[in-house]
C-alpha cells in the first residue's frame, strides 16, 4: 500500500524522450547556485559519459559529477578501516567467506584462491582472514574479493546501503556535504541506490532529484521495490515539450506510452518543418536487401539495431568488436564494456590500445594538414605515452628526422591497399622509438591483446571514421541521441539483450497496453515466480524426473492459483496464460520448464521499451523495418494497429 505523505523535499521528475533533461539539470544548477553560491551539489550518473556531459560548461569546484560507484568508493573509503565497519563487513560476509575456507564442492577457481592465501600468508582461516584484514575497498570488478576486503560492483552498492542504515552519522555527514543532489537516469539505478539516498535524505532540508524515464529503461538493475516510495514523492515538476521531434513523430510516442500524464507538445520551430515522409511500417521479404535500397535514398539514417556485432559489421568494424567482446576486462558486468572503450575518442579512455590508435588517427589526419604543430602539442600532452626526446624540435634536422617518423606512422595507418594489422602500427611505433617502449609493449606482451593485434587496421579507421559522423548504434545503446532519419530495425533475441520484439506486437496488436500496467504485472509476476523458487529451492528450468515427481502436487497446485489469480489480466492471457495451460494438460518435465519464467514477459516488455525508444531518437523522418514472414498470424490485426498509431504502411 502506498504512503499517502507526500514528501517535499524528494522529487519524481519524469523526463521522456526529447524533453530536454540534461538542460534542465544544468538550469537548475546554475540557478541554485547563484540563490546559494556557498552550497554543494552532487549529480550522481549511470555512465561516466553521462557525468561528462553534464559537467560540460560547468566550471564550479561546487558540483560532484559522478557514477554512483566512483562516488560510493570516494564518499566512504575514509570509513573502510574503522572497526565498526570491517565489523559489519564479516557480519554481512563471514558466512560465504567459512564457505569458502571449506571448499566442500572442491571448487578449483576457489582452490586456487586458497592455495594463494595460504602462499602468502602460511595459513588459512577465518580468525587469520579477520586478524590480517585492516580495511574493506572497492576492487572495480564483478567479483568480490573476500579474503581481502574487495567489494565488487554490485557488492559495493549494497554494502554501502548497510552502512548508510546503520550509521545515522554517514547519513548526516552526506546531507551536511550536499545541499541539493540529483540521481539521473534512475530509471536504471538498482532500488539499493534509490533506497540509500531516500533514507539519507528524508526528513531533512536537502532536496533531492531523481529523474528519468520508466519507459527508458533499458538494464535489469531495478527490481520494483522502490515502486511505493515513489507513489510519495513530490511530482510538481513537470517537462511535458519534446524539444527534438515533429509532431508525427511526437503522435506516435503518445500514443505508444498510452498514458496522458505524460502526454508531450512540440515547440512551436517544430510544428512547420518539413518532412519526406509520415513515420513508416517497411514491410521486408528481406530485411538487409531493403536497408540497402533505403539507405541510397537516406544516406544519413541512423541505423537502429539490436545487437551490437551487427552494429560494428555496419561500420566495417565487425572483427575487431568481436575480439574486444571477448575480451575478459570487458565482460558483461565489468566498469566498462567493449562499446564504451571503441567510441571513446576522448583522452580518457581507458583502453591503452584504442586510446593510442585514436591518437594515431589523430597525428595522419594533421600529418595529411601538414599540421605538424598539432601532433607536436599532442605529444606534449602524453608524456607516457610518446618519447619526449624524439618528438623534440629543436633544429632543421630533428625536424626531418621527426617529419620521416611521422610520414611512416601515416603511410602505415592510411594504407588502403596493402593489408595491415593493428600490430603494424604498434610495431613501426617501436621501430622509430617514437612511442615510450614500455608503454608500447604493455600492449603487445599483454594476452589479452593477442587476437586484438591481428586485427585488419582498416578496421580502425572505419571506425574513427564513423564516429565523426554516427549513423549506426543499437536500440540499447542509443538514448541521448538523435537524428534526422531514423531506420530502426524490428529483431528478436533470447540471450543478453532478452528482446521478444515480435511476440510484443503480437500482443499489442490485440490489447491496450501501457507502462505502468504492463511493469504492475511484470513485478508482480516476478513475485510469484520467486516465492515458488524459494519453496522448491530451485528454479523450474532446473527441475529432473524425481524433482518433478517429488514436486508435482505444489505445482499443479501453485499452477491453478495462478490462473485463477491472473485470469482477467490481458497480459498474462497473451504471454503466459498457454504455457500454464499446457503443464495442467500434460504434467511432465517439459512442460513444467516452461512455467515460473521471468523471460516470458520480461522479453515483451524490454521490446516494449526499446521500441518507444528507438522511435524516439527520430527528429523528423521514421522508419520501422517488420520482417514479413514474423508476423504472418497476425499481420492485418497489427497493421491496423500501427495505422491508428499514426504510422504508414508501405512494402
Amino acid at each position: 500500500m502506498a504512503e499517502e505523505i507526500v514528501e517535499k523535499n524528494i522529487y519524481l521528475v519524469n523526463a521522456p524522450a526529447g524533453s530536454g533533461k540534461t538542460t534542465t539539470i544544468k538550469s537548475m544548477i546554475f540557478k541554485h547556485l547563484v540563490k546559494y553560491p556557498n552550497d554543494n551539489i552532487l549529480c550522481i550518473t549511470y555512465t561516466n559519459r553521462a557525468a561528462e556531459e553534464l559537467g560540460k560548461d560547468m566550471d564550479s569546484k561546487k558540483v560532484c559529477f559522478s557514477t554512483i560507484h566512483s562516488f560510493l568508493h570516494n564518499f566512504l573509503k575514509i570509513y573502510f578501516s574503522h572497526e565498526q565497519i570491517i565489523n559489519l563487513y564479516f557480519e554481512i560476509y563471514g558466512s560465504e567467506i567459512m564457505r569458502r575456507i571449506s571448499n566442500e564442492n572442491e571448487d578449483e577457481r576457489i582452490t586456487r584462491s586458497n592455495e594463494r592465501y595460504i602462499e602468502k600468508n602460511g595459513d588459512l582461516s577465518f580468525d587469520l582472514i579477520k586478524a590480517n584484514l585492516k580495511s574493506i575497498y572497492y576492487n572495480e570488478s564483478q567479483f568480490n574479493s573476500l579474503y581481502y576486503g574487495g567489494l565488487s560492483h554490485d557488492d559495493l552498492i549494497t554494502f554501502s546501503k548497510l552502512v548508510f542504515k546503520k550509521f545515522p552519522v554517514i547519513n548526516r555527514r552526506l546531507t551536511k556535504k550536499y545541499q541539493l543532489i540529483f540521481i539521473d537516469e534512475y530509471q536504471d539505478s538498482s532500488a539499493n541506490v534509490l533506497k540509500l539516498f531516500y533514507q539519507a535524505v528524508h526528513a531533512t532540508s536537502t532536496e533531492l532529484y531523481f529523474l528519468g524515464d520508466k519507459m527508458q529503461q533499458i538494464y535489469m538493475n531495478y527490481d520494483g521495490s522502490f515502486e511505493d516510495k515513489l507513489l510519495t514523492l513530490n511530482q510538481s515538476i513537470k517537462l511535458t515539450t519534446n524539444y527534438r521531434s515533429v509532431p508525427a513523430v511526437i503522435n506516435i510516442l503518445n500514443k505508444l506510452y498510452n498514458n496522458n500524464l505524460y502526454k508531450q507538445e512540440p515547440t512551436e520551430k517544430n510544428l512547420n518543418i518539413a518532412v519526406d515522409h509520415l513515420p513508416r511500417i517497411v514491410l521486408c521479404d528481406d530485411v538487409s536487401e531493403k536497408l540497402k535500397l533505403e539507405k541510397q535514398n537516406y544516406p544519413d539514417a541512423l541505423l537502429l539495431f539490436l545487437l551490437n556485432q551487427k552494429r560494428f559489421d555496419a561500420i566495417g568494424a565487425g572483427d575487431l568488436y568481436r575480439k574486444y567482446n571477448n575480451m575478459e576486462r570487458y565482460s558483461f558486468i565489468q566498469q566498462y564494456s567493449a562499446v564504451d572503450v571503441l567510441i571513446n575518442d576522448s583522452q580518457d579512455n581507458p583502453d591503452s590500445l584504442v586510446k593510442l590508435l585514436f591518437m594515431v588517427n589523430q597525428i595522419a589526419e594533421d600529418y595529411s594538414l601538414k599540421s605538424l604543430g598539432n601532433i607536436v602539442q599532442l605529444f606534449k600532452r602524453n608524456p607516457k605515452i610518446f618519447n619526449d626526446s624524439v618528438f623534440t624540435v629543436k633544429k632543421h634536422e630533428d625536424k626531418r628526422r621527426l617529419n620521416k617518423f611521422l610520414q611512416k606512422i601515416s603511410e602505415v595507418y592510411s594504407d588502403t591497399e596493402r593489408v595491415y594489422s593493428i600490430k603494424s602500427v604498434l610495431n613501426v611505433f617501436l621501430e622509430t622509438e617514437l612511442g615510450r617502449p614500455e608503454y608500447i609493449s604493455s600492449i603487445i606482451d599483454d594476452e589479452d591483446y593477442s587476437l586484438v593485434l591481428d586485427v585488419k587496421l582498416e578496421e580502425f579507421r572505419f571506425l574513427a571514421q564513423y564516429l565523426k559522423t554516427p549513423n549506426v548504434s543499437t536500440q540499447h545503446g542509443v538514448k541521448g541521441e538523435s537524428h534526422d532519419t531514423v531506420f530502426f530495425i524490428a529483431e528478436d533475441n533470447n540471450n543478453k539483450p532478452l528482446v521478444h520484439m515480435y511476440r510484443f506486437f503480437k500482443m499489442w496488436s490485440s490489447m491496450e497496453v501501457s507502462l505502468d500496467d504492463f511493469e504492475s504485472f511484470y513485478y508482480e509476476y516476478v513475485e510469484w515466480i520467486n516465492e515458488t523458487i524459494s519453496y522448491l529451492g530451485f528454479k523450474l528450468t532446473e527441475i529432473n524426473s524425481a524433482l518433478h515427481k517429488e514436486h508435482q502436487g505444489y505445482l499443479k497446485s501453485r499452477v491453478n492459483h495462478l490462473l485463477k489469480h491472473f485470469e482477467n489480466n490481458d497480459y498474462f492471457k497473451n504471454l503466459c496464460e498457454s504455457e500454464y495451460k499446457a503443464y495442467l494438460k500434460n504434467s511432465i518435465v517439459r512442460t513444467a520448464k516452461m512455467c515460473f519464467k521471468e523471460s516470458q514477459v520480461y522479453g515483451s516488455l524490454s521490446a516494449y521499451r526499446l521500441f518507444y525508444v528507438g522511435c524516439s531518437r527520430a527528429r523528423q523522418n521514421l522508419s520501422v523495418f517488420i520482417d514479413k514472414t514474423k508476423i504472418e498470424e497476425f499481420s492485418s490485426q497489427l497493421m491496423k494497429k500501427f495505422n491508428e498509431t499514426g504510422f504508414v504502411i508501405v512494402e
